[in-house]
């Protein structure tokens, strides 16, 4: 009954990460409320009540604190390569340019 459940649990919560959107690219003048969204989607079809997925400074510093780094954050997750993760996290946090040269937000600047 227990494996039944768990299963159940598994398949439901799979659907639910694949309706999860993307994140628009990084030069996009609307990339970040998009990648708030999605990253709360995310976070939120992992299990986490919706409350612990709202700040994005604090579901980077969890993402640092189980993965030890952002490059096995990362890694782990199956939703965009590595690096178009690793882009989004460093422009959504601290601006600049992506491994591609691109603007982050087309402004240069964080998101928060």
């Amino acid at each position: 009954m227990i494996r039944k459940i768990l299963g159940v649990s598994i398949f439901i919560s799979s659907f639910a990460a694949f309706a999860c959107p993307n994140a628009l690219p990084v030069d996009d003048v609307n990339f970040c409320p998009s990648f708030k969204k999605a990253a709360v989607c995310h976070c939120t079809a992992s299990g986490l009540p919706e409350s612990l997925c709202q700040d994005m400074h604090i579901l980077y510093e969890r993402m640092i604190i189980m993965f030890k780094s952002l490059e096995r954050a990362c890694e782990f997750q199956h939703y965009t390569s590595k690096q178009d993760c690793i882009d989004n996290w460093r422009c959504y946090l601290v601006g600049g340019e992506d491994s591609l040269g691109r603007a982050c937000s087309s402004t240069k600047l964080p998101c928060e």
